[in-house]
């Protein structure tokens, strides 16, 4: 299958799939002057390849911090997972929180009431050795 394997920049998260570990992570702050252009070939990449992933497959998201542009664009990359869940897929929706992070917290929430997605909330920071 082919990867997505975006780095993280300053004001960017990295986004990977392992297809090893059938692991799609999104880490880091985000930032971006233009949600839309960063998250559009990684929207695009699963709308593409969603439906042929492994069920089992897991998402974990650990964004300590994103703007108001990134919230319309983490929606729809969401929902491209619902729509492959809905379709018959069987994913598994990791949301990672620090320790008192209410706002990360209250966005996992307003993610399962926007999408209908269920997420399993981790305290603490994804461990670095999951992103490659």
């Amino acid at each position: 299958m082919e990867p997505i394997n975006i780095g993280a920049t300053r004001n960017t998260p990295s986004i990977h799939f392992n297809g090893d570990t059938h692991t799609f992570t999104v880490i880091g702050n985000s930032i971006p002057e233009n949600a839309g252009e960063f998250y559009t070939p990684v929207i695009d990449w699963l709308r593409a390849k969603a439906s042929s992933l492994p069920d089992g497959t897991i998402f974990q998201f650990c964004l300590p911090y994103f703007n108001s542009s990134s919230l319309k664009a983490l929606y729809l990359l969401l929902m491209e997972i619902k729509n492959a869940m809905d379709a018959g897929k069987h994913f598994e929706a990791i949301w990672h929180v620090e320790e008192d992070d209410d706002f990360m917290s209250e966005a996992a929430e307003t993610f399962t009431e926007l999408t209908g997605m269920e997420f399993i909330l981790h305290s603490g920071i994804l461990p670095a050795t999951t992103t490659g």
